[in-house]
């Protein structure tokens, strides 16, 4: 009878290789997980600066609907309105109503957006404001 002292060398080996490829599944579970908590990160920041822009509206809402409704078309003020950063964009319609959509998109490269309906960069918000034409008090 032989009589075995270790491992071969062609047994070490082999489990080397195993968990080589065990532990490269985990790292590449581990890069997908921080793009998706990234890209989370960038769907909160983007709900924020909705809102944000939601109620940067609300003061106006009366000179919207009674006084100036061009005001809702000025540069400046639509500027006033938006994220103040380069990272996240912006999108109002063209004119003032009671309900409309305020969308906030960004970009990142390591989650590719292949359909542009599928929207997985951008998040839309509808706002929703009463209607003060007959006059504001």
């Amino acid at each position: 009878m032989k009589q075995q002292d270790g491992f071969s060398l062609l047994e070490v080996m082999l489990s080397v290789v195993i968990a080589g490829i065990a532990l490269l599944g985990l790292a590449t579970a581990q890069l997908k997980s921080l793009q998706y908590a990234t890209n989370s990160f960038n769907y909160t920041i983007s709900l924020v600066q909705a809102q944000n822009t939601i109620e940067r509206i609300w003061p106006h809402v009366c000179e919207l609907q009674t006084t100036n409704p061009d005001l809702f078309k000025d540069v400046n003020f639509r500027s006033s309105l938006g994220p103040q950063t380069v990272d996240y964009s912006l999108t109002l319609p063209t004119e003032f109503s009671t309900e409309m959509a305020v969308t906030v998109s960004w970009h990142d490269e390591r989650i590719k957006q292949t359909d542009p309906q599928a929207l997985e960069n951008q998040i839309t918000l509808n706002a929703s404001y009463p209607d003060l034409s007959a006059g504001c008090s």
